[in-house]
């Protein structure tokens, strides 16, 4: 899975839209993002969440040839969720810059202690190594959530989700809301139909 180079407006056709643009992906991922307690956000992507990051790093880097703009689109592209499972981006709730450092020492590991639980069914998450370009703020980590046929079916039914981090340092448990659950379940559906067909 990639994102497509030629879907990313760039430049003028950017700019033109990028008050509405900017106004659609706050509010998209304002219903993707799960506070993890007190300290950590977990954002769930999808390709729109990260065409719209993409479409952002293009402007602040003033990056418009096709060349440099396809390598663009490919780096965003290796975050897309895999087939039937989900991805997130970690991040640390932290604005002080040594308080980050700090943080980051206390929490080293803290990604792999991070699981969904589906219906009472526990789903590890991932780590998958990714670099940022520079000057992007860095989150913690980038998760991979691998789900089985009957955890995609419980989900976009309903079931009950929670997202978990148990680490010696920090432990937090937050149920999904119904809007958050059904937003997410969106990027569910296209495996289970295949599934079901």
């Amino acid at each position: 899975m990639s994102l497509d180079p030629r879907d990313l407006r760039i430049g003028a056709a950017y700019e033109s839209a990028r008050a509405v643009a900017r106004a659609d992906a706050i509010e998209l991922r304002r219903r993707r993002r799960v506070d993890l307690g007190h300290l950590m956000s977990v954002v769930f992507e999808s390709r729109e969440t990260l065409a719209a990051a993409a479409e952002e790093a293009l402007r602040s880097e003033r990056i418009d040839d096709t060349e440099r703009v396809g390598e663009e689109a490919g780096r965003f592209g290796l975050l897309l969720p895999p087939a039937g499972g989900l991805a997130a981006t970690l991040f640390l709730e932290v604005s002080d810059a040594a308080e980050m450092a700090s943080a980051l020492t206390e929490l080293e590991g803290v990604a792999e202690s991070v699981q969904l639980e589906i219906d009472g069914s526990p789903v590890l998450a991932t780590v998958f190594p990714f670099s940022p370009a520079a000057g992007d703020a860095p989150p913690v980590a980038y998760l991979r959530f691998e789900l089985t046929a009957s955890q995609r079916e419980a989900w976009i039914e309903g079931a009950r989700v929670l997202l978990r981090v148990a680490h010696p340092g920090y432990s937090a448990s937050t149920e999904l809301s119904d809007e958050q659950r059904a937003a997410i379940a969106a990027d569910l559906l296209p495996a289970a139909a295949a599934e079901r067909a």
